[in-house]
């Protein structure tokens, strides 16, 4: 076999994680889809395998709203179908040879990839985290998401073949940390308990000075 013959084989070889994550990316679009449109009304109902309504449960919670107020409400879920759709692009790119693999950019590209894949991960470790602890209920949805982030996280290692394995590493590190770091302050932030300790210790100090200023006028 001549070194020619290698070299495309090898490069056929490298096709099917881009398809892989074309696939698992689009499922992941029309699953977060799913959601974001039923929160807006949009879709009356979604069929949740499971008990007690636990998708119903999870998705209602503190924690499946990122933003809400008078103007906007936007699950997180929309955060979700946003991540998706870029990884669909990027591999759309990647695959459709608009840009020439000898360029720069197309690793730059990979990379990219690789670290939204790393964030989306480690975010779903969290999520799957506060629905077990926090909610304590089961949501396929969720949990579907979260192995879709997996796998695409495991093909985009595989796809990219990157040379220098310490960079990957150190660079994935980074992210993690960040996302993981930045997900816990938004998590405490919207969990009922805390507003619930924040909110006490104002009512006890205020109810005494009440108290007294009531007594001194009688």
């Amino acid at each position: 076999m001549s070194l020619n013959t290698i070299k495309i084989k090898n490069e056929k070889n490298l096709k099917w994680p881009k398809i892989l994550i074309a696939i698992l990316s689009t499922i992941g679009i029309v699953d977060t889809g799913s959601i974001t449109l039923k929160n807006w009304g949009l879709f009356n109902s979604l069929s949740c395998p499971g008990v007690n309504k636990g998708c119903d449960a999870v998705l209602n919670s503190p924690w499946g709203t990122l933003i809400k107020n008078d103007q906007y409400d936007i699950p997180l879920s929309f955060a979700g179908l946003l991540t998706y759709s870029t990884i669909l692009l990027i591999v759309l790119i990647l695959s459709l040879k608009i840009i020439s693999p000898k360029q720069k950019i197309y690793k730059d590209f990979w990379w990219l990839l690789y670290l939204i894949s790393c964030g989306s991960s480690v975010f779903s470790i969290l999520l799957i985290s506060i629905m077990i602890i926090k909610i304590k209920s089961f949501c396929f949805f969720c949990l579907l998401s979260a192995i879709l982030s997996f796998s695409i996280f495991i093909l985009t290692i595989i796809g990219a073949r990157f040379d220098n394995r310490e960079t990957m590493f150190y660079r994935g590190l980074i992210v993690a940390f960040t996302v993981l770091i930045g997900g816990l302050i938004w998590s405490n932030q919207v969990d009922p308990a805390r507003a619930n300790e924040i909110n006490l210790p104002k009512e006890n100090s205020i109810s005494p000075n009440y108290d007294c200023e009531f007594n001194r006028k009688n």
